[in-house]
């Protein structure tokens, strides 16, 4: 996949500048997602965080830009773009999708320069040597959508709502379900810093059994923090994430 020209300004988003934070968190969003789903919690973590949001090929304002075609591909882009623009021990937040996609950026941090991010952040994600592939990306626009919106990570409520806009987003979404749903890392394949996993308890996708095995990905630490709600449940105790997040990067 290529490379635009301006890659920290398209690859990244920073929605509240705070030049003088001592901590910098970059978020990967969930498969389909865009970069204003974190608009809100760049607020809340600002001025003392800084939030960098990675805004994938497909959406918002790289809507017309070439998808990814693989999880690889995407990562090694991503990785590229970051170096410039983050400090040496940035954060990484990811949630579903993105905390793959955070596990496969802080590989090549660690391959390249010898630094992952200061700690990971994987939320409502089995581990990445759980991962099943259910097919989703085979199946007819409807089906996609209505499981897409099922999990709660889209406004607007019904199918219906979401028709006219269908053409724009289903190609990022099918790209996403592209890369993420064949994707099976080994139990071998760890990282060196601390991981945190933020679990719901009531997630249709992500049993609570295969997201602890996200100890297994690290030589360092690993704690797992378990929140009331299904696959999106940040929006249905919002304080509560909030605070457990601060907590994470302190």
């Amino acid at each position: 996949m290529g490379r635009s020209e301006q890659d920290g300004d398209v690859w990244v988003r920073v929605f509240h500048p705070a030049p003088g934070a001592e901590r910098q968190l970059v978020c990967f969003p969930h498969a389909g997602g865009s970069p204003s789903y974190y608009f809100g919690l760049s607020a809340a973590l600002s001025p003392d965080i800084q939030v960098l949001v990675v805004q994938y090929p497909g959406r918002e304002t790289r809507l017309f830009d070439e998808l990814p075609t693989s999880m690889d591909a995407l990562a090694d882009d991503i990785h590229e773009a970051l170096r410039p623009v983050v400090g040496k021990r940035p954060y990484f937040f990811g949630h579903s999708m993105g905390a793959v996609v955070a596990f496969e950026v802080a590989r090549r941090g660690e391959r390249d320069t010898g630094r992952g991010p200061e700690r990971l952040i994987a939320s409502a994600c089995v581990a990445p040597s759980r991962r099943v592939d259910t097919g989703l990306r085979h199946l007819d626009d409807a089906s996609v959508l209505a499981a897409i919106m099922g999990l709660g990570g889209t406004e607007g409520g019904t199918l219906d709502a979401h028709h006219e806009l269908a053409p724009l987003i289903l190609p990022a979404i099918r790209a996403d379900l592209h890369m993420i749903e064949p994707y099976l890392a080994g139990t071998d394949v760890k990282l060196n810093c601390p991981i945190s996993v933020f679990a719901p308890d009531n997630d249709p996708k992500v049993p609570l059994a295969d997201s602890e095995v996200w100890a297994q990905h690290t030589t360092a630490d690993a704690e797992m923090h378990v929140f009331q709600g299904g696959h999106f449940y940040f929006k249905e105790v919002p304080g509560e994430f909030t605070e457990r997040l601060k907590g994470a990067l302190s």
